[in-house]
């Protein structure tokens, strides 16, 4: 770990548990505030930086950080608006729907404004999801409508530049016995015991709490194996198992680890939540110190990706012609598999061989 990671992690871990921060030397803020902006915390750390008296970054470096902390403010008042519009309309039409990720997670912030997001998750369900489409496209107010696309598992709507899911299902799992085994997680999380949250003067519906850590730990795990992870949402996960610790039925949130063949990653990312991010080792089902080794190869990969891959050099370079993108599209698959098999080989297997299918899979079926 070099030292600007080393201080990156005591900035996170004093901004996430609100304790003093401990860095050896002066902050190398340039680096520790790039790294910020690669893992999706950048907010967090601006604000911390505008609380540090002394060894506070430059004049230039701290006006963008100000700015970052401005723009995430402002788009999460906006998306705000949107959420409360649109669960105002649908609970108008007896449609319950139940928050994913988003607000719901940054509540559990000690400062939810720091919390950045791109977008609103509404999961609505597959027998309501067409009636719910139909009437989101109906939403007053002048919005400016992008693209309005259904793919797979969820609904996509445009409002400017603030975007929207609305979900049939929450998560696609390809796998047919464990998406049999989600959809009863799903009944259980999303519908039997949901629970209800106020989101600052207004009542929305949330997952159960085991289903909210599952699911949160199970989207940064698609993030890992697709887009790239970044201690984002590392950091949702840790402050959920924190704040629901000693409300979880663990049987419960053992049994859907072990259903979707996932308490090897659990164990391993549950580690660097420890290790890194501060999260009590009491507060973490299911902990193993054995998995300290394959938890720096992991950290190593986390560190060389970031959040949507924004740290990785050869992701953010955008191909010039449509042949050079299909070349550059297949040379990543391949790349990502070699990444991920040092950590986490029968499932960089099976992520190779989706990622394979999803790619060429029109051009082997029969005609």
């Amino acid at each position: 770990m070099s030292a600007a990671e080393s201080q990156y992690f005591a900035l996170l871990r004093a901004a996430l548990w609100e304790t003093p921060v401990a860095v050896d030397g002066p902050v190398d803020w340039k680096t520790v505030f790039q790294i910020a902006m690669f893992h999706g915390n950048a907010a967090l750390l601006a604000d911390l930086a505008a609380r540090k008296e002394e060894d506070a970054p430059s004049p230039k470096l701290f006006a963008k950080m100000q700015n970052v902390m401005r723009e995430n403010l402002i788009h999460q008042m906006r998306l705000k608006q949107i959420l409360v519009s649109a669960v105002k309309l649908l609970r108008e039409h007896d449609i319950e729907p139940v928050l994913l990720k988003g607000f719901g997670l940054a509540m559990l912030y000690p400062n939810p404004s720091l919390r950045q997001f791109g977008d609103i998750d509404l999961f609505v369900g597959t027998s309501d999801f067409h009636e719910a489409c139909t009437l989101l496209r109906t939403l007053p107010g002048g919005y400016n409508w992008g693209e309005e696309v259904e793919i797979g598992r969820h609904y996509n709507i445009e409002f400017g530049q603030y975007p929207m899911e609305v979900h049939r299902v929450s998560a696609d799992v390809e796998d047919a016995k464990e998406q049999r085994l989600y959809v009863a997680m799903e009944q259980d999380g999303l519908v039997d015991h949901s629970q209800r949250i106020d989101l600052e003067g207004f009542e929305v519906t949330i997952p159960s709490k085991e289903f909210a850590v599952f699911f949160t730990f199970y989207h940064a795990w698609h993030h890992f194996l697709e887009t790239g992870v970044g201690w984002r949402q590392l950091s949702d996960v840790a402050l959920a198992l924190h704040s629901y610790q000693g409300q979880l039925d663990l049987d419960k949130l053992k049994t859907w680890i072990n259903a979707m063949r996932l308490m090897q990653p659990w164990q391993t990312f549950g580690y660097l939540m420890v290790d890194r991010l501060g999260l009590p080792e009491a507060e973490l089902p299911f902990y193993s110190p054995k998995c300290s080794r394959r938890a720096k190869r992991l950290y190593c990969q986390i560190m060389k990706e970031g959040n949507f891959k924004r740290a990785n050099h050869f992701k953010r370079k955008k191909p010039k012609s449509r042949l050079w993108h299909k070349v550059h599209a297949s040379f990543s698959i391949f790349v990502d598999f070699f990444h991920r098999v040092g950590v986490f080989p029968s499932h960089a297997f099976r992520e190779m061989g989706r990622s394979i299918k999803a790619a060429f899979g029109k051009n082997f079926q029969k005609k």
